[in-house]
């Protein structure tokens, strides 16, 4: 327990860091900018219309493009990692190396949390002054599941698309806990995967690895899947972010092997992000305290 509050206590500084940092504003700002800009040819649909806007478009956002540009704001949520600076070898001796570590990874849970949360929040507040809050998927989202050229009537190109299935299939509730569940462990994975590389590599090159994954997404999504098949999403865990690639229909015995289902997708990015933590346990615990330019040297 005292090893558990001294890994809360290092991610905790490690949060606080967010205020001096002019990266995490700048985030939130791109962030909103984006997701207005995004969402404002639906607000405009919905104005033609004349109909309010129910707000659980989040789990519908996350296309093939979508996936590319979040995954941009991931890599720089985590482009600090593994999050040592000048003062980080006396927090180490002060605190342990393994509540410091462990400590990181808690960051790292709960800074992935709080991006979900705010891209969440932030696909409803820019709905505004559409926005009309009701436990409901509401005539304009079901009109535009049921036909995606909708907005043509009116002159307009939608960049956000309706999923039937996903309507058809959850209440908005349970479409936006699952779209938040899946996109939170997949930023989990992502910043892990940067943490440990840059740890090992004692450089950037975490984020050059996750970039490729990224770019390895929205290949998939766009020609991959075409060239190589549905199959090529088991290569690229990072598209499994989305509810639209994931099979939510009992698929059968052949089927499995070209779908992928939830339990599969977050079975294997939680081991994924498992065997991550291991490997930088071993890591870290092979290297010393010296730090020379905000990296660890041995």
């Amino acid at each position: 327990m005292h090893r558990f509050g001294l890994a809360a206590r290092c991610a905790w500084l490690t949060l606080a860091k967010w205020r001096a940092t002019p990266r995490i504003l700048t985030l939130l700002v791109v962030i909103v900018a984006f997701l207005t800009y995004h969402t404002h040819s639906l607000v405009r649909f919905a104005a033609a219309e004349g109909q309010p806007l129910a707000p659980w478009i989040f789990p519908h956002l996350l296309t093939p493009a979508m996936l590319l540009v979040s995954g941009a704001f991931t890599l720089l949520l985590f482009a600090d990692a593994p999050f040592m600076d000048r003062h980080t070898p006396f927090v180490i001796v002060r605190s342990g190396r393994l509540p410091w570590l462990y400590g990181q990874f808690l960051y790292i849970l709960t800074a992935s949390l709080l991006y979900t949360l705010v891209l969440a929040l932030g696909s409803i507040l820019v709905l505004l002054p559409r926005l009309d809050l009701r436990n409901d998927w509401g005539l304009i989202l079901k009109t535009l599941a049921g036909d995606s050229g909708a907005g043509r009537r009116h002159g307009l190109v939608l960049t956000v698309f309706i999923s039937d299935l996903i309507v058809r299939q959850f209440s908005p509730l349970q479409a936006m806990l699952i779209g938040m569940g899946l996109f939170w462990l997949t930023t989990v994975f992502t910043g892990l995967v940067i943490f440990t590389v840059n740890l090992a590599t004692r450089s950037s090159a975490g984020l050059f690895a996750a970039g490729g994954l990224i770019a390895m997404t929205y290949f998939a999504g766009i020609q991959g899947r075409f060239v190589f098949g549905d199959a090529i999403r088991f290569f690229t865990p990072l598209s499994w972010a989305s509810m639209h690639n994931i099979s939510w229909q009992d698929a059968g015995s052949l089927a499995i092997l070209t779908q992928i289902g939830p339990a599969f997708a977050v079975g294997s990015q939680a081991a994924a992000s498992l065997l991550l933590v291991f490997l930088a346990n071993i890591v870290f615990l092979r290297q010393d305290l010296e730090i020379k330019g905000g990296q660890l040297h041995e």
